[in-house]
């Protein structure tokens, strides 16, 4: 049954690698009465914008962005662009000790005696990681939030070393999207299992019920 759950979260990560085209659409957004700005047209329009791709293309049916300002827009994007990789990299650490395994009998902490196989594969493991182990990690959230800005997706590193073009930098980044948006939907659903399961997110198991008409 593992391998069914694995199969589950890898097959839609293929489709994601395809890069979406935006579709074309006119370039300017009227914003409405309770936009305050008095029914005046924005020259930025967020439909055309990077992440507006297959399946769903623009899809805002709360119209949060209406009449928004490409500063706010660009905001949004950043902190999206950051979930879907904090998520990414959350999916990786349910998969990876499942399926490939830790550091087994190696110490996390030897002033502690723990283990990594001391820690589950659950969110719980979280209250098995020492004290001072959490506070290191909070330090280096914290010097990546300060001391390396995020520029539409750019924190001065490039693309593995590389500095990218137009119009590869742009497909990059739409597939880094669909993946960071299909990641945040994994993570969810292996945090409700998780949750459901009592700690046991890949124990996946299929009940066959047999129903005899009236």
């Amino acid at each position: 049954m593992k391998t069914v759950a694995l199969l589950c979260i890898a097959a839609p990560l293929a489709a994601a690698f395809v890069a979406p085209v935006a579709p074309v659409r006119e370039a300017t957004t009227t914003v409405g009465a309770f936009g305050g700005f008095g029914g005046k047209k924005s020259s930025f329009d967020p439909s055309v914008q990077l992440g507006a791709q297959a399946p769903t293309g623009f899809w805002d049916p709360w119209g949060l962005s209406d009449g928004i300002s490409e500063e706010q827009f660009m905001r949004w994007r950043t902190v999206e662009q950051k979930h879907g990789r904090i998520a990414m990299l959350a999916v990786l650490g349910y998969c990876v000790p499942e399926f490939v395994g830790t550091f087994g009998d190696v110490y996390l902490s030897t002033s502690e005696k723990v283990k990594f196989s001391d820690l589950p594969v659950s969110a719980s493991a979280i209250f098995k990681v020492p004290t001072l182990g959490l506070a290191q990690m909070l330090l280096f959230v914290g010097l990546l939030e300060t001391q390396f800005p995020n520029v539409n997706g750019d924190y001065g590193t490039g693309y593995f070393g590389q500095s990218l073009e137009e119009p590869v930098k742009s497909k990059k980044l739409a597939i880094e999207l669909s993946n960071g948006r299909l990641a945040m939907l994994a993570i969810a659903g292996l945090l409700a299992h998780d949750y459901v399961t009592g700690g046991h997110p890949f124990d996946v198991q299929f009940t066959t019920v047999t129903y005899t008409s009236l």
